[in-house]
């Protein structure tokens, strides 16, 4: 048998198998955890210089081999990356005795630029050129954070490079999210073998199919409303047996009926596009703090627990397993903080990078045995002056 070597070259998170027969390829393949359901949403509030600033919300999917997927966050400082900024990413480890295995799926650097990894099989990479250097598509997110401080300069970099497929691809495929502290979005796909940039107006990504798809699909939904349902009341009539006037809407979230609940990249596509507009529709965000509690309510709208999206047979037993939100991000570019939280512990745990020595590796992990939980049993306040008209009472 083949050996497996895990590689990381300067400090950035590279993955590498080498030396492998075919056989041993095809089991490190597939015992790769793999994450179909990433979802990537951007909240706009007032604030920074162009007086908008955009917290951007993802989430993260895997399945978890045999409880040897580790997710951690770590700090690359710039001279380890062999670039100009240090950055902070969020990693998932597979370890096993002979397999070594590290990629990042997210990150922001010291200036703001964030990069979002999202699955997404239609990719068809570059081919190689004599004479322009190769990036490997899981080693994008390590090279634009370290090279690059804007939008604008991750697309030349890639321009100036061919983004390849690798061992990886034949199992994982990803399409990115750029974004800067000026608010400048786009996404990057590469499709039949060609670079396609599209500018990120809806501010929404998920996975396959590719983004005009999703972009055009946001039409089907177009009957929804942030309104109460009131439409039809032209064609109300009094009804017998003390049913009262129909048709008329019983109760609330009618203006949402067709909205797509389940966990496909089609329907959080169109969930997280109209729920956050209608959102800030009715309460524009006033501040970060708006944007942060937004940005964890959509999060949660596409959270999935363990168990729920059934495995795709068809790819061999125990290959496509369970999978599960293992853990989401909230991001200010502007501001440089990186909330994130896990699956057992949903606490958010706060990175501030204006205050983080990007000089000095570090980690942390991301679950911490913990369920975040605070016990308030003995933190109440005493109420004095409490009467019986304070008091509430339920009448049967």
């Amino acid at each position: 048998f083949g050996l497996f070597f895990g590689l990381e070259k300067q400090g950035a998170l590279f993955f590498r198998i080498y030396s492998c027969s075919k056989a041993m390829r095809s089991l490190a393949l597939a015992l790769l955890p793999l994450a179909w359901a990433c979802s990537y949403v951007e909240i706009p509030y007032p604030a920074g210089e162009n007086g908008t600033s955009y917290m951007i919300g993802r989430t993260m999917e895997f399945s978890n081999l045999a409880g040897l997927t580790k997710h951690h966050v770590e700090v690359v400082p710039a001279y380890l990356a062999g670039g100009k900024h240090g950055y902070v990413a969020p990693v998932t480890t597979l370890g096993l005795s002979a397999l070594h295995v590290k990629v990042p799926g997210e990150g922001m650097n010291d200036v703001g630029l964030t990069v979002s990894a999202l699955m997404f099989m239609e990719s068809v990479y570059e081919e190689r050129q004599d004479g322009v250097p190769a990036v490997k598509f899981e080693d994008v997110i390590p090279q634009l954070l370290t090279h690059c401080d804007t939008v604008a300069s991750a697309l030349a970099f890639l321009a100036s490079v061919r983004v390849v497929r690798s061992l990886l691809s034949m199992e994982a495929r990803f399409h990115w999210a750029i974004a800067d502290a000026s608010g400048h979005s786009v996404v990057v796909e590469y499709l039949q073998g060609q670079r396609k940039v599209s500018q990120n107006t809806p501010r929404v990504l998920t996975n396959d199919p590719n983004l005009e798809w999703h972009w055009r699909n946001l039409n089907t939904y177009s009957n929804l409303s942030p309104y109460y349902p009131s439409q039809n009341s032209f064609l109300e009539v009094e009804t017998d047996h003390n049913v009262g006037r129909v048709p008329h809407p019983v109760g609330h979230g009618w203006n949402l009926h067709g909205l797509p609940g389940d966990s496909s990249a089609v329907s959080r596509f169109v969930r997280l596009f109209y729920l956050r507009g209608y959102a800030l529709h009715t309460a524009p965000m006033k501040d970060e703090s708006d944007a942060t509690v937004l940005g964890t309510a959509l999060l949660n709208h596409v959270f999935i627990p363990y168990g729920v999206v059934a495995p795709d047979p068809g790819m061999g037993p125990g290959i496509d397993r369970p999978e599960y939100t293992a853990y989401a991000v909230l991001k200010s570019p502007a501001e440089r903080k990186m909330l994130i939280r896990g699956y057992r512990n949903t606490q958010w745990r706060l990175i501030d990078m204006s205050k983080l020595d990007l000089t000095q590796a570090q980690a942390w992990p991301i679950e911490d045995g913990s369920l975040g939980i605070a016990d308030i049993t003995t933190e109440g306040s005493v109420m004095t002056g409490v009467g019986s008209d304070d008091v509430a009472i339920a009448v049967v």
